[in-house]
């Protein structure tokens, strides 16, 4: 089976709301531009990757900040 013919074969399955949710990620995926009704503040992608980079090698700086200084 085709790639095309298991994606049409699970397109049967869905129900015309599913279908239609779906076409407007379709439109989305083959359109450069962003959709009329495009918000960015409910964009979960904006700013994912925003600040530090390194927190695994800061990890011990992190938690010392957070929870303070382990009394020995």
């Amino acid at each position: 089976m085709s790639v095309r013919e298991e994606l049409n074969s699970e397109l049967d399955e869905l129900t015309d709301e599913q279908i239609k949710t779906l076409l407007s990620y379709v439109k989305v995926m083959r359109n450069d531009d962003l959709p009329d009704d495009y918000d960015e503040s409910k964009d979960g992608t904006i700013g994912m990757l925003k600040g530090p980079t390194d927190l695994a090698s800061r990890s011990k700086e992190i938690l010392k900040a957070e929870f303070g200084q382990r009394k020995p």
